[in-house]
């Protein structure tokens, strides 16, 4: 009984209320919700493509098609500018690479940092909408590039070089192990 209850509460219910199912494997929904200016699907620094904590599980993130998307990394000094073409490819979906999705542009914009990350005065921000079924990348290079990356969570390399890769329209879950 007390293991019921706290699976229960693990849950998120009150006690006495039976958690919901999980979902089979294999057969998680999308997120039904595209996100809107107000209400993006927003990722910063730590969100990116390649962390080497992930050991080998990192997955993109999945998102529904036209879904909204917004990047905001720490900048001032740094300049964050757009990569495009043969240069920014998605990482870590190589069986849906003939299979892509188009991420376009929206606008830019700035909020205030002082005082939250040292060495940055500004958040640069980066709207963009994806449309169709498969793996889009959203690729965004540092010029200048910060002095020290590694103190906001990026890698110390030439050039230094943002990438995001989300599934558009594909379930984590049924993509095959890579």
């Amino acid at each position: 009984m007390a293991a019921a209850a706290a699976a229960t509460l693990l849950a998120g219910g009150s006690p006495g209320t039976a958690a919901p199912a999980p979902a089979p494997f294999g057969k998680a929904a999308l997120p039904a919700d595209p996100g809107t200016r107000d209400h993006p699907y927003v990722f910063t620094q730590q969100h990116r493509d390649g962390l080497w904590w992930w050991n080998g599980t990192w997955l993109p993130q999945s998102v529904p098609p036209g879904a909204h998307l917004q990047i905001q990394l720490p900048a001032g000094p740094a300049h964050w500018e757009p990569v495009t073409g043969r240069a920014c490819r998605p990482t870590g979906a190589a069986g849906l690479l003939p299979v892509r999705a188009r991420a376009t542009a929206l606008g830019t914009s700035v909020l205030p940092n002082e005082g939250r990350i040292d060495g940055f005065s500004t958040l640069e921000v980066f709207d963009y909408r994806v449309e169709g079924i498969g793996a889009a990348a959203i690729c965004l290079r540092a010029n200048p590039r910060p002095e020290r990356p590694g103190d906001i969570g990026l890698p110390d390399q030439e050039p230094l070089v943002y990438v995001l890769t989300v599934l558009v329209g594909i379930p984590q879950a049924s993509l095959p192990r890579l």
